[in-house]
């Protein structure tokens, strides 16, 4: 049987982790925690305000894709930022920033080397086999002052759960299923990194590139347009975009969905 969150252990694993920000609130289910952390901000909640659901009923990914949230077996979880007087142009790192966040925060707290996928999948990359998904991003922009963070990591599903073959969790992966130090975990590293964004601390770039596994890889991207474009990434640049060397010219990418070629 799988243990719902404990708050009382949360706020332990909260202190530990010197969070500073809001205790976040614990749901039993939700449709979504992007959308109820999309009301707590147009209510004028503080950045760092969280909501957590230990099942989440319509939650969604990256292009309106379905996120499978089976109860009680993940950290499905929603921040709000609050970008301030950041430049607008300077927002596509938002999404990065909760991928290296997320990433971070397994690392430290379950054991499982995660990598990143650009622009924010959580991966388990093995040689040169695909990447296996273990989290994902969804970042919604409300309006000209906040921003929500989704965060979803695979925890404890088991390979008859997960929702396509090449998913899995930090159960598989044989790391620890903490939640609540995972979430105080995430948190305290996303503040960490907001923070290297708010000052252009270019550490936050060099980061994101040494856990970036598509750096190097030979890729096809498929654009917003559904264009197919295949080459060889060589760099993320200092927006956060992808640089693909297709052959004949180095293509700048800001959007689109990434496979990995198996070498």
């Amino acid at each position: 049987m799988r243990l719902v969150l404990n708050l009382a252990a949360l706020e332990s694993s909260l202190a530990a982790a010197r969070w500073q920000g809001p205790v976040p609130t614990i749901l039993e289910t939700t449709e979504s925690t992007n959308n109820d952390v999309a009301r707590l901000a147009a209510a004028g909640a503080a950045e760092g305000s969280c909501i957590v659901a230990e099942h989440q009923s319509a939650g969604r990914g990256r292009q309106a894709r379905t996120w499978v949230s089976p109860p009680s077996a993940g950290l499905w979880m929603s921040v709000l930022v609050r970008p301030g007087d950041m430049p607008r142009d300077t927002w596509t790192w938002l999404p990065l920033i909760a991928g290296l966040s997320a990433c971070d925060a397994v690392r430290e707290t379950s054991g499982v080397q995660a990598s990143l996928k650009w622009p924010n999948d959580l991966v388990v990359v093995q040689g040169s086999q695909s990447p296996r998904k273990l989290a994902g991003v969804l970042s919604e922009a409300i309006d000209d002052h906040s921003v929500v963070l989704g965060i979803g990591i695979n925890v404890s599903l088991t390979k008859d759960e997960l929702p396509i073959p090449t998913a899995t969790s930090l159960l598989l992966e044989g790391g620890s299923v903490n939640r609540e130090e995972l979430l105080a975990s995430v948190l305290v590293h996303l503040a960490h990194r907001l923070g290297q964004w708010r000052v252009s601390d270019h550490s936050l770039v060099s980061d994101y590139r040494a856990a970036c596994v598509t750096i190097g890889r030979k890729v096809e991207v498929t654009l917003p347009d559904q264009v197919v474009l295949a080459g060889i990434v060589v760099d993320v640049d200092d927006q956060g975009h992808l640089v693909v060397d297709d052959g004949a010219d180095t293509v700048i990418v800001t959007a689109g969905d990434v496979i990995h070629a198996t070498i």
